[in-house]
């Protein structure tokens, strides 16, 4: 599996905005990428978006960026920023095997 994790640093007091508009999900529709998983976790500082891939898929974000509605999700996202979103780079992974 191959991952992007993607860090969202949020300005204080952010977190409860953060989750309203996690709570719409992506702004756009996941069967239309590449990925077979995303998840979102947030903090009280922060939000952590991972997706990942199959092996033979690369692990960057495809979205089209013609969709007005990506573009109305970056926006909104803009005012709870702390900084500059990062990527992380994935060191350690466990996985119990299937038996």
């Amino acid at each position: 599996m191959r991952r992007l994790v993607v860090v969202v640093p949020l300005a204080e007091g952010a977190q409860e905005r953060a989750r309203e508009l996690l709570a719409d999900g992506p702004p756009f529709d996941l069967g239309d990428t590449q990925f077979v998983r995303h998840d979102v976790y947030l903090t009280a500082s922060e939000v952590v978006f991972v997706f990942e891939a199959g092996d033979d898929e690369p692990a960057t974000l495809s979205i089209r960026a013609e969709d007005p509605s990506v573009w109305r999700a970056a926006a909104a996202w803009r005012p709870l920023m702390a900084g500059r979103p990062r990527t992380a780079e994935t060191i350690f992974t466990w996985e119990r095997g299937g038996t």
